[in-house]
């Protein structure tokens, strides 16, 4: 090992000593000190909406300039990258390994999610204080590329809900359901299932021949035959209307006179036809199940107006002198003792669906979730920064401070003040968070029985998101770097931050996320998978910077 070497290996392990210290801290406040969740709620808070925004944005305004804002295009085309490869490795873990039912979608959220918070920045603030970076500006830079990670992260989880599939885990049907099937009988399963539906589609496509063969033998046997002794030419001609109606008058009295046999009620002829004309259906039917419907109904309470057509009244139209007598009439009821009209359609009944909001509403529905102080934060910093005089007014700028904007008596920026406060409030965000860190991994539980640890799991995503996702990582921003300008050579801290986060262990807001949408509290499974990667960071975190380093070179 050369003397350059153990530097570099030295330099990566220097920060990673200083995190693990404050997670130390953590645990033993949460042990030995009865440092309790409501807590770690309240420095949570503090962090999350005070202290983080502040330190991202007197990061921003300081390192960003009109000419190094573009690094926001390369930065998030990475970061959503490494959210892709970490989901189609959750997929594969998933499939070819037992998961717990209550992790079926956790694991998705874990292979996408990365700490890219506090450990990233405690390494950069370390490292950039040294050689190969420039101390006089690379710290609020590499603060300031971490926070665009971040800002995909957080879209992520919360505007685009993926905060939500931790709660399908916890969903009734999901936890009444049995295990996963192991690799073999599941595969079997598709297949089959696979096989079965070509098989219906097949039957399905020989019904449908069967069915056109079927219609062409119908249309032969009802083609015209023609008989001998009868000239084809010759066809009868057709009745008048005036006579199909005599006809059918005559057949609706002679109908009619069979049904006062069997009822005893007598029926007017033209209520037949008009009946008939109306249904299609015989009036003696009708007549017939109307009263037998009629003396079961009189056994029970009467109908209602609001009631929709009665069938003891179908056929007998309403008694209104006003109307012509040759015209349809409007179907009555008489039961109970009223008379009621169904001429007009009943009152519908109300809509389910709940009124159609304004469109404020609607906008703020979608807008809501981006208006948090670290959102805030991010949006302010890239505009002072970019904004050249505004700019000015909080930090020196070359060509306005001075000269055009003169300096306050201390002989500062005027509102300088305001970069004071960020940095002094926004130092307590990075050891917070890991001290919380801490806390979280002294109060974790494991599983009563090893048997219901999902081993195999757990080491395949340690491997794929410490060990593979890194190792594409490497490749892919030096294929960048050499061979397109989004990643310059000469812009160092660009290059180590998205080789660095390539390797991040999973995110603990995952864990708090979990313990909110489970109605025990807990989150055990996903404890266990974080446990191993935290595990494994001391070494796997040093050699990944350890190699960072020796890019940058």
């Amino acid at each position: 090992m050369t003397t350059e070497t153990g530097a570099i290996i030295y330099k990566a392990f220097a920060p990673t000593i200083k995190m693990m210290i404050c997670i130390g801290l953590g645990v033993v406040l949460t042990k030995r000190c009865n440092f309790q969740p409501m807590n770690a709620k309240g420095v949570s808070i503090l962090s999350l909406n005070i202290s983080l925004p502040l330190l991202i944005f007197g990061s921003m305004v300081s390192a960003f300039t009109s000419d190094n804002i573009k690094a926001f295009g390369p930065l998030i085309m990475v970061a959503i990258i490494y959210q892709i490869i970490g989901l189609l490795f959750a997929l594969i873990t998933r499939e070819l390994f037992y998961v717990p039912k209550d992790f079926q979608y956790g694991i998705l959220v874990m292979g996408v999610l990365s700490n890219w918070g506090n450990l990233p920045t405690a390494v950069v603030q370390t490292l950039a204080k040294g050689s190969p970076f420039d101390p006089a500006t690379d710290v609020e830079l590499g603060v300031a590329y971490i926070a665009v990670f971040v800002l995909v992260m957080t879209v992520t989880l919360f505007p685009l809900g993926m905060h939500k599939m931790c709660a399908w885990d916890f969903r009734e049907d999901n936890l009444l359901r049995p295990d996963p099937l192991p690799i073999k009988e599941r595969w079997a399963k598709r297949f089959h299932s696979l096989r079965g539906l070509s098989r219906r589609s097949k039957i399905k496509a020989d019904d449908e021949e069967q069915g056109e063969k079927r219609s062409q033998s119908d249309d032969t046997l009802h083609a015209p035959v023609s008989v001998p002794g009868v000239d084809p030419g010759t066809t009868s001609t057709p009745k008048s209307d005036t006579e199909y109606h005599k006809s059918a008058k005559r057949t609706s009295s002679s109908e009619a006179v069979d049904d006062t046999e069997e009822s005893g009620d007598v029926v007017a002829p033209d209520l037949i036809y008009r009946a008939r004309f109306a249904g299609g259906a015989d009036m003696s039917r009708k007549r017939s199940r109307a009263s037998s419907f009629h003396s079961m109904m009189e056994s029970t309470r009467p109908i209602p107006p609001t009631a929709p057509l009665e069938a003891s009244g179908i056929a007998e139209p309403c008694q209104d002198p006003s109307l012509n007598p040759h015209s349809l009439a409007p179907v009555c009821s008489h039961h109970g003792g009223e008379t009621y009209n169904y001429h007009h359609l009943a009152t519908p009944a109300p809509s389910i669906h709940s009124p159609k909001k304004p469109l404020k509403q609607r906008i703020w529905k979608w807008l809501e979730p981006f208006m948090t102080p670290f959102m805030a934060a991010i949006i302010l910093g890239i505009i002072c920064s970019v904004v050249r005089p505004v700019k000015a007014l909080l930090v020196p700028v070359d060509g306005w401070s001075v000269s055009r904007i003169p300096n306050a008596p201390n002989d500062e920026p005027p509102l300088s003040f305001i970069m004071d406060t960020a940095t002094f409030l926004g130092g307590i965000s990075i050891p917070g968070g890991l001290v919380l860190l801490g806390a979280s991994f002294g109060r974790l539980k494991l599983p009563n029985k090893w048997s219901d640890i999902p081993f195999a799991a757990i080491t395949a995503m340690t491997v794929f998101k410490m060990v593979i996702t890194p190792l594409i990582g490497i490749f892919f921003v030096e294929g960048l770097r050499d061979h397109t300008t989004l990643y310059p050579r000469e812009d160092k801290m660009r290059i180590f931050v998205a080789i660095l986060l390539s390797g991040t262990p999973s995110s603990v807001n995952q864990l708090v996320i979990t313990q909110l949408y489970n109605p025990n509290g807990t989150a055990d499974t996903l404890s266990t998978f974080l446990a191993l990667q935290y595990i494994m960071m001391p070494i796997l975190s040093t050699a990944l910077a350890a190699i960072a380093l020796y890019v940058v070179k």
